[in-house]
């Protein structure tokens, strides 16, 4: 029976940043963080059950992999003066440690890292997390958790995934899962030791993981971002882990699952796909030059879908949406809205969180007609090409 794709339930609130940097139109906001450190942001809209337009995850602590790492978490709420609409940021608050994880897991947990979330077509507010018993990352599980609809400060524990009947260790998440229409969901994560590849987990409406599937053989490919291309068939992009020339993957999945190399390098960074307007979108990190900081520079990309069908995919740079010379503008993570939602933020911005610096999280509110007029003005030059 084919997997019937869907796109995330539509927000329903207005706002606009006030006190924010603003560049050619996108607002950015940087979120506080009293940690010496914070990576590996998520962001979603929760508008369907919350006053709050979207709820912003990331770790924060000493440093990535130290025990004193926790999942902190901020929400956007929208708000009025003098008429016009305007909206802030939470203070964040520390939603999950690895003491808590333990107590919820019944199992000891030495140190957190990525959180991931999202929304299915059910209501139900999802968050896997990677936690470590022992080792490094290499020896992590993935945990799942629910939020309360009626307060979402507060988790429900649900399991750690059982993928292996062996050691079930390895397991990494990065990115969110894609929805299915009868309320199910299709989670990328990824297998971190030895040969590092990726997987694609189904779980159906009742939450039971239904089939594991690996849509490449190769290896070497990690933290797997997958968006619906149709009803029926899905695209996914990797991690490259220092192999293949720095190639960036792409694989179109759908009764079968076919991997080909890109036109763009990926220097063992991670990039996610978001799709809007029948258009799939790329966040990518694109460096400077061949010497300099791989990290440094992210950048948005289109989809060229006609060359799918070639031996090469191709990705075209649209804009840089940051940089941080000597540092880095890594590990983005999207939220997209309906156009029906109309003058609401979820209808007018693509809202991207991304790590800045490892201070603190940014998050840039993109114009969706940024984003039109890229699509529209290729559409241009397709049609003249054609005559």
């Amino acid at each position: 029976m084919p997997i019937i794709l869907t796109s995330p339930p539509p927000p329903h609130n207005p706002t606009q940043n006030l006190d924010s940097k603003s560049i050619e139109n996108i607002i950015y906001f940087d979120i506080k963080n009293t940690q010496a450190s914070a990576h590996a942001s998520a962001i979603v809209d929760i508008s369907s059950i919350s006053a709050a337009s979207f709820m912003l995850l990331y770790f924060g602590g000493s440093k990535e992999g130290a025990r004193d790492v926790g999942i902190y978490q901020s929400f956007f709420t929208p708000s009025k003066q003098d008429g016009r609409n305007f909206g802030t940021w939470s203070e964040p608050h520390r939603l999950l440690d690895a003491d808590s994880l333990s107590q919820m897991s019944g199992v000891f947990i030495k140190k957190l890292g990525n959180p991931i979330t999202f929304m299915d077509t059910q209501g139900r507010a999802h968050i896997f997390v990677v936690g470590v018993s022992m080792g490094g990352w290499a020896t992590s599980r993935i945990y799942w958790l629910m939020l309360d609809r009626k307060d979402l400060h507060t988790l429900h524990y649900v399991k750690a995934l059982h993928i292996s009947p062996f050691l079930n260790i390895s397991h990494l998440v990065r990115t969110p899962a894609m929805l299915t229409n009868e309320g199910g969901f299709i989670l990328p994560i990824y297998h971190e030791l030895a040969r590092k590849y990726p997987l694609l987990l189904t779980f159906s409406p009742q939450l039971k993981l239904d089939s594991i599937m690996r849509p490449t053989q190769m290896t070497a490919l990690l933290q797997p971002s997958f968006v619906p291309l149709s009803a029926h068939t899905s695209i996914g992009i990797y991690r490259t882990y220092k192999m293949y020339d720095n190639t960036l993957f792409v694989s179109i999945c759908g009764s079968e699952c076919v991997t080909k190399p890109s036109n763009l390098k990926n220097y063992d960074s991670s990039s996610v796909l978001f799709s809007m307007q029948d258009s799939i979108f790329l966040l990518h990190n694109k460096p400077s030059s061949a010497q300099g900081n791989k990290r440094e520079e992210l950048w948005l990309y289109r989809l060229d879908k006609v060359s799918l069908s070639d031996s090469i995919v191709h990705f075209k740079a649209l804009f840089m949406l940051d940089n941080l010379p000597y540092s880095e503008v890594s590990y983005p993570s999207v939220a997209v809205g309906m156009e029906s939602m109309g003058e609401t933020i979820g209808g007018e911005f693509v809202s991207i969180a991304y790590t800045y610096g490892r201070k603190f999280i940014r998050v840039a509110f993109v114009p969706k007609s940024k984003l039109i007029a890229h699509i529209d003005s290729k559409n241009i030059e397709s049609s003249k090409d054609n005559k």
